[in-house]
């Protein structure tokens, strides 16, 4: 399976940005910001513990073929343990947002990132309340979170208090992921391959 929570997570936070001049984000930008996302992950712990499974797949796209939206399911001990939608839009010159929604009745779409077609017969009503999260440029080649932040939704998938750092590099089209265990202050990485393994970098 392919990256991880990185989309949740993804996906999760306000970050800021440097003072230098950057390229406007496009909808390019946007289409390769889901390319990178879209696929299954399999995230591992140190003991090669199975912790979690990652599916995001995209479900619509716009009338004008633009910003497609996306599914996102993770499971854990083989049950579902989140279900989200989730856009991508330019906000300014340096800035895109990622809304994430919840869903109205999550069970009725669980199992389906396999079948993106069924999404088909649905309109964004199914969606209720979103969370928007903003990912600012702060090189050519990536964007990044400010610090540490707590990232609520990755406590299905990892441990209630946890502090995420995420950054998405364009370049390479990776995500990097950086964890600190709720008490310690260890920190654990993970970067944007099919197998996640949680190794620690300092």
């Amino acid at each position: 399976m392919k990256k991880v929570v990185l989309v949740l997570f993804a996906i999760l936070l306000t970050i800021s940005c440097s003072a230098q001049k950057s390229p406007k984000f496009t909808e390019e930008d946007a289409k390769q910001f889901y390319r990178t996302l879209e696929g299954d992950y399999s995230l591992y712990n140190q003991k090669d513990s199975l912790v979690a499974m990652v599916h995001i797949t995209p479900i619509w796209e716009t009338p004008d073929n633009r910003f497609q939206w996306l599914y996102l399911e993770v499971s854990r001990d083989k049950e579902v343990v989140l279900q989200k939608v989730l856009e991508v839009v330019p906000k300014s010159d340096k800035v895109f947002k990622v809304a994430m929604y919840n869903i109205k009745n999550p069970q009725q779409f669980v199992g389906k990132w396999g079948n993106r077609n069924y999404f088909d017969g649905f309109t964004t009503s199914i969606l209720a309340g979103k969370t928007n999260l903003s990912f600012v440029k702060t090189s050519d080649f990536s964007y990044q979170m400010n610090g540490f932040k707590r990232i609520k939704p990755l406590d299905a998938c990892f441990n209630p208090g946890d502090t995420f750092h995420f950054k998405f590099v364009q370049e390479d089209e990776r995500f990097y992921l950086k964890r600190i265990p709720n008490g310690t202050s260890r920190i654990f990485g993970y970067q944007g391959i099919k197998d996640l393994t949680d190794w620690p970098i300092g």
